[in-house]
């Protein structure tokens, strides 16, 4: 029985894959079309093996569809902007550039060795200025629609990474990813407006056909659309009136006391 070596069969055959553009998706109105996209890795070092259990199934999908005939776009990049690795490389001393880009030349070279079956010529760098200038740009188209507005509001505050984490990104009080005490912290910054799009991604929520009932329904809290109305409570020994919200406006007349943050 012939042994299986895969130092020299799996590099023969990535060679032959790589310079024969095997996976290379072109346009064929003839076919019916199927996007297989997994998330984009941040380049802060090696890829693990979380990392390859995710890229094998999107693989075997995507492979499996293009057995059924559908013509498959199977794209690769990294999410490579931003704090992550900006402290990254404060942590190891290079410029953020350059460990940035030296991180995705090695995944590169780990995915490929994967032989994965990514069409590489529409790979995304998300920390290229090719793509993040339509990001400013639609920021930009965003500020001029009125859908992007500056206010302050109370933020989750990591001193050590420098930045602000979503609910889901402090555990147990503490940062998901240096494990320091995270505080909250008063900032001016920028919002969209998806009020204005509430109606229509609650609706949509359910075209996300196969996605766990858990997960659909942090997308409805974060969307976070509600009935209700707003009124004004006195306060005369500040001068004053504030505003308070409420969906059940039929019980404001048992209302005793009002605490504010």
């Amino acid at each position: 029985m012939e042994r299986y070596s895969p130092q020299d069969i799996e590099s023969k055959w990535q060679k032959k894959w790589e310079e024969g553009k095997v996976y290379k998706t072109e346009a064929d109105a003839s076919r019916p079309k199927y996007y297989a996209l997994e998330m984009f890795p941040y380049p802060s070092g090696n890829l693990h093996m979380g990392h390859v259990r995710n890229y094998a199934i999107g693989d075997v999908m995507a492979r499996y569809k293009t057995m059924e005939g559908f013509n498959v776009l199977h794209p690769m990049g990294f999410d490579s902007f931003g704090m992550p690795a900006e402290n990254a490389a404060i942590k190891h001393g290079v410029k953020p550039a350059d460990w940035t880009y030296s991180n995705i030349e090695n995944m590169e070279k780990q995915q490929k060795k994967l032989g994965l079956s990514y069409d590489w010529d529409r790979e995304v760098k998300t920390c290229d200025p090719s793509y993040y200038k339509w990001t400013q740009w639609l920021f930009e188209l965003f500020y001029k629609r009125g859908l992007a507005y500056k206010k302050k509001a109370s933020v989750n505050w990591c001193d050590t990474c420098g930045t602000v984490l979503a609910n889901e990104q402090v555990i147990d009080g503490k940062c998901w990813r240096c494990d320091h005490e995270v505080h909250k912290k008063d900032l001016s910054q920028w919002f969209l407006k998806i009020t204005d799009y509430a109606d229509v991604l609650l609706k949509d929520l359910d075209k996300l056909k196969g996605w766990p009932e858990r997960v659909k329904t942090m997308q409805d809290n974060w969307i976070g659309r509600s009935e209700g109305l707003e009124f004004n409570l006195e306060a005369p020994e500040l001068d004053t009136s504030i505003a308070a919200y409420t969906t059940r406006p039929d019980t404001v007349y048992g209302i005793t006391f009002l605490a504010l943050a």
